[in-house]
């Protein structure tokens, strides 16, 4: 009794942080719509654009006062970029309904590689963006709530967030939506307004530069030299990150996904243009000064809004806006995962749906690397920002790179207008990204250049161990005759036995016919011709696919296929195993479960080690015998 409240009480608290699970049938209800995607997906790239004209005015400043002169032609360059890599994802969603983005089109047009390595650079972009947009927007409120303001806190504060974007996201895509979308659009709304009363008073009353301006920078002469302006417009072109994350998630919009995908991509591509080239045309005009306890965004807000309410609803919107950009890694990265998991480059538990309709494993390993690399860092976002940004720069260059060489290949209708769009986008990203990785290489830069080699080493690696696996469990045909021939032998010795005579029943949870369950099924058989095979369907397709081997090879052990709504694999096998422990005739029951011992003990973690969940749980709550049937590979 005491176990059974304790399992209830569970059950109620599990259920009110993260809701109740959500049928697979529900799927299509529970996805989003261009106004939903913008919250979800838009996050990251919106928040960009606040602190892009700081980047660039940093760079600019250089030259003195000519620099301001020269700060609309950047962002200028950095819009017609911006326009570029949006048709490049335009292009990309249009042709892979099921998403993937960078990973998918370089893993298409540009080989294995360069499909590796964009889903390496997008991961370590992902990661990083957690970190430095959740520690910003920490470091945005010591101004106001002092106590911030020692490390110790400001990282227990920079983990409590996380945390706390980790719940949301596992309560499913739609709730972060609904909880995203208030904050996110009052955002936007403030620097619509922001640019536009600023236009108003520049064109109707003038703009007087600021008196300090030409005292600070009297000292710096120097001409806008072409390194000059390409730096200044690679660091303006942080107000691009976050722009792929939708080509990511194509699979998470309502029907007609791949429409409703490039809306939002669309809108998205307008509200930074519009914010960028209007908050760099006034800054510019203001000749205002950057730095890191005034903010251009902070100054405009004040020279535009006064001490009103505007300014306050600004400001604390920059604030919101920074730490909900984590939540677009939250949706993207377990996305990717989950195409690469199908693909066979990471461990295949990232591809499983949890109770909520998200991949649930992604989110959690997130999660954890981003904590580690707050506990790690300090919640220091200098430290953090080199890092930034170069991940997400490789992923542009190889989808102009991939599509632009599919376009030389396939040489479409009026294909030149696409070539040039396409090779624009690709070179000009990877111009950026040299430029990224010279400039900010002794800053923290090489780490990035180690981690992502270091990831497409290990993605790589995870495919050839599946593969080994795959070629060493999978079934011959003169496999199956000689189980089917051994199970008749055994039968046939059993002939005159009648079968009520048996009261032992055994189950062999089956996922796939290969040598680990017809090894398992033919040790269950020689014991008890009452063998039941039994699949947990959370997959309608690949329980008809498995039918249908079955049926074709004449497998002669009976196959049951329970129905999973809510991918509960292990919780719906234990209530099959309730209902044949309740049958009378069935004296002992027995869990025969197949497993895979690899080779070497660290290929543990690429399983996800159902089997010894079943084993744990039935020794603390169930009447059934357990037996594991190990199969060892043979020696290659």
């Amino acid at each position: 009794m005491a176990a059974a409240g304790s399992k209830i009480i569970w059950l109620k608290l599990r259920t009110l942080i993260f809701g109740h699970p959500l049928s697979t049938q529900s799927a299509e209800s529970h996805k989003v719509g261009v106004f939903g995607g913008i919250p979800v997906f838009g996050s990251d790239v919106i928040s960009s654009q606040g602190y892009a004209p700081d980047a660039i005015l940093y760079v600019l400043i250089l030259a003195g006062t000519a620099g301001y002169a020269e700060a609309m032609k950047v962002s200028t360059a950095i819009i017609l970029l911006l326009m570029s890599i949006l048709l490049l994802y335009r292009r990309t969603i249009q042709k892979y309904a099921q998403g993937g983005g960078s990973y998918t089109v370089a893993q298409a047009y540009l080989g294995e590689k360069m499909g590796l390595l964009a889903g390496a650079s997008l991961s370590v972009d992902y990661v990083l963006t957690v970190a430095v947009s959740v520690s910003s927007a920490v470091e945005n409120l010591t101004g106001i709530f002092r106590w911030l303001e020692p490390t110790p806190n400001k990282v227990l504060a920079d983990c409590i967030v996380i945390i706390f974007m980790t719940v949301v996201n596992l309560r499913g895509l739609k709730e972060s939506a609904r909880l995203f979308a208030l904050p996110v659009y009052t955002y936007i709304i403030s620097i619509f307004s922001l640019v536009a009363f600023g236009m108003f008073k520049y064109f109707v009353y003038g703009i007087t530069p600021m008196p300090n301006t030409h005292a600070i920078i009297a000292s710096n002469t120097e001409a806008v030299t072409l390194f000059i302006f390409l730096r200044a417009m690679a660091a303006g072109t942080t107000a691009l990150t976050g722009t792929e994350a939708v080509s990511n998630g194509v699979s998470a919009f309502k029907a007609p996904a791949q429409k409703r995908a490039i809306n939002t991509l669309l809108v998205l591509g307008v509200i930074v243009a519009v914010g960028l080239a209007g908050m760099v045309f006034l800054a510019s005009k203001y000749q205002l000064i950057p730095s890191d306890d005034n903010t251009i965004i902070n100054q405009l807000g004040l020279l535009v809004f006064g001490k009103s309410l505007m300014y306050y609803i600004l400001m604390a919107g920059i604030a919101i806006i920074l730490m909900i950009a984590a939540n677009t890694p939250f949706v993207g990265l377990p996305i990717l995962l989950s195409l690469m998991a199908r693909d066979g480059y990471a461990p295949r538990y990232f591809k499983n749906l949890g109770d909520r309709l998200v991949y649930s494993v992604g989110i959690w390993t997130l999660s954890v690397i981003g904590l580690i690399l707050i506990i790690v860092f300090q919640g220091d976002t200098h430290r953090m920002i080199p890092l930034y940004a170069i991940g997400v720069f490789i992923s542009f260059s190889l989808t102009g790179c991939g599509l632009a060489k599919h376009c030389l290949e396939t040489k479409p209708k009026n294909y030149y207008r696409d070539l040039i769009i396409f090779a624009f986008g690709g070179l000009v990203s990877f111009l950026v990204f040299l430029i990224f990785l010279i400039t900010k290489f002794t800053e923290g830069a090489w780490v990035v250049a180690i981690i992502i080699p270091a990831l497409m080493f290990f993605f790589h690696s995870v495919s050839r161990i599946y593969q080994r696996e795959i070629n060493l469990v999978k079934v011959t045909k003169e496999d199956l005759d000689a189980f089917n021939e051994h199970i008749t032998r055994i039968a046939n010795r059993r002939s005159d036995i009648d079968l009520s005579e048996y009261r032992s029943k055994i189950v062999v949870p089956v996922f796939d016919l290969n040598k680990i369950v017809l090894q398992a099924l033919q040790y269950g058989y020689e014991l008890t011709p009452l063998v039941t095979a039994v699949h947990i369907a959370s997959d309608t397709e690949r329980a008809e696919k498995l039918q249908r081997k079955w049926k074709e090879n004449h497998i002669q052990i009976n196959l049951e296929i329970v129905d999973s709504p809510y991918r509960a694999t292990v919780h719906d096998l234990l209530h099959y195993l309730d209902s044949i422990e309740k049958d009378p005739s069935n004296e002992t029951v027995t869990l025969v479960i197949p497993e895979f011992v690899p080779r070497k003990i660290w290929q543990n973690f690429l399983h996800n080690q159902t089997g010894q969940l079943m084993k744990l749980l039935l020794l603390l709550n169930k009447s059934v015998l357990v037996t594991s049937v190990p199969y060892h590979p043979p020696q290659e």
